[in-house]
């Protein structure tokens, strides 16, 4: 449930009212979100990015895993600083300085000739890049929480897909100063449409559930984060261990698998379009780890099989990151944790995952005796790990249903009204006025028992409401019933 701001915004005309509408449809507002991260897999994955020098230097290699671990970082840190109550789009001078400033280093990592001379310079700009990227990461997911976004496969799926699939192209083709200056205008045209879908008139954030009643939810993703990341060091341990050299498309192959991702994306949309929304992204999460496992098995079965593999793994690791906001989304709305924690997660244990992965493959890289000798068991190893976390993926799903679906009983409900209580501060006529409320009585009622006039209730009702940031009845109910209700 998310509450919508009281004061409607005054209609914008024009190119503003244009972007505004663009960036408040259904499928359409999810478009910024993608063009940043179509900025991060161009600068990262399209060959002649970088002009002074090639894309697997093992400069820009050492540069992509310190963009990797600044942005782990910069993304659990702002979510554990603004904490339950203050909210990143609070600070309204970031909607511009993140996205010029991403666009000006941007510039500065692939254009300077002496970035890359100077390793420690393209190091600080790499990792500069991680924190604004952060920034921006989580403003787009407060933005989210603010406008009702159900994250669903067909709208995220196709968006995602068409993004990535257009931007990606672009870079490739264009010729490669062209494709700098293209790539550097992505966080732009994403902040851009960041200012114009802020003008839809949404401020409030869910209102979050009592601590202790957000336990099971927040358990939930830890534990389907836990397994993400696992899936990712596998996944990109694949992508890093496959010698590009042998081939047929060279270092384009890493352009060819971001293309690949976008394809996947496409069909887990379509198959949720023509599924008319059952696929939902708990029963297709676990057949990407699926699908990984078949890389895998193409991997060790032949050097023709190589390609086909590297092309698999490359576009999975590219979904998981999406998968997760989409798998997160839900606890987000239902006021299970702040926006701000759901994208920092989703970020944070997929990105942190395709480090190590990367990583340790470049490890083998460097020992290639031990590598030949230890690759193919390894690589069965994981495959057996993958095959383990199927397991414990597909159970959360039961108990994310349970969480945001299932009816809560009396008890859980006596306790979710003592809690909020605590949370809120209320008195302790509000608290009793308030298990009322959750038990059905109409103020009349509810003065009758408590021998007070309806007025004094009415007056307790819109003190419960100012403390809590709720607007009307029905929307403290479904709050009561921990937001089950319009699941």
């Amino acid at each position: 449930m998310t509450l919508q701001s009281a004061a409607p915004s005054d209609r914008k005309t024009g190119k503003e009212g244009y972007l505004t509408d663009l960036a408040t449809r259904p499928a359409l507002k999810y478009v910024g979100f993608a063009l940043l991260l179509a900025w991060h897999y161009a600068l990262w994955f399209v060959p002649h990015m970088f002009t002074q020098t090639e894309l697997l230097d093992e400069r820009v290699t050492i540069s992509w895993l310190v963009n990797l671990g600044a942005t782990v970082v910069s993304l659990l840190l702002i979510a554990f600083m603004l904490g339950r109550k203050r909210h990143l789009s609070a600070y309204r001078w970031l909607y511009v300085a993140a996205p010029a400033l991403t666009c000006l280093a941007t510039l500065a990592i692939c254009l300077i000739p002496q970035v890359f001379t100077v390793p420690g310079l393209a190091y600080a700009l790499s990792f500069f890049l991680g924190i604004t990227e952060s920034v921006m990461w989580i403003l787009w997911g407060e933005r989210y929480a603010c406008v009702k976004a159900n994250f669903t496969l067909r709208h995220i799926g196709t968006t995602f897909g068409l993004t990535l699939l257009g931007t990606i192209i672009l870079a490739w083709v264009l010729p490669s100063y062209v494709t700098t200056a293209f790539v550097s205008l992505l966080p732009i045209a994403s902040g851009m449409l960041l200012v114009a879908a802020r003008r839809d008139g949404s401020r409030a954030f869910p209102v979050l559930l009592p601590k202790s009643a957000a336990q099971g939810g927040l358990k939930n993703m830890v534990a389907v984060s836990i397994i993400t990341f696992l899936a990712s060091v596998a996944c990109y341990f694949l992508v890093a261990i496959i010698p590009w050299e042998v081939l047929p498309t060279g270092d384009v192959s890493f352009t060819l698998g971001i293309l690949g991702g976008a394809a996947i994306m496409l069909g887990i949309a379509g198959i949720s379009i023509a599924s008319k929304d059952k696929a939902s992204i708990f029963k297709m999460f676990p057949w990407l780890l699926v699908l990984l496992i078949a890389a895998f098995a193409l991997f060790l079965a032949d050097e023709v099989a190589f390609f086909p593999a590297f092309i698999m793994a490359t576009g999975i690791s590219s979904l998981l990151e999406i998968l997760l906001i989409m798998y997160f989304g839900i606890l987000t709305s239902k006021g299970y944790v702040t926006p701000a924690v759901a994208f920092a997660f989703s970020g944070a244990f997929v990105r942190a995952g395709i480090a190590v992965g990367n990583t340790w493959a470049v490890g083998y890289e460097h020992a290639p005796e031990l590598a030949f000798a230890i690759t193919p068991e390894t690589c069965l190893g994981l495959m057996c790990v993958l095959a383990v976390l199927l397991v414990p993926l597909v159970r959360q799903e039961f108990n994310i249903v349970a969480l945001t679906a299932a009816p809560p009983t009396k008890a859980e409900i006596d306790e979710i009204c003592s809690e909020v209580a605590k949370e809120f501060s209320l008195s302790g006529r509000e608290a009793e006025i308030l298990v009322l409320i959750a038990r059905g009585y109409t103020t009349n009622n509810m003065a009758e028992k408590l021998v007070i006039s309806p007025y004094t209730v009415n007056t307790h009702v819109r003190h419960i409401y100012e403390k809590m940031q709720i607007h009307k009845r029905s929307e403290l109910l479904n709050y009561l019933n921990m937001q089950r209700s319009d699941f």
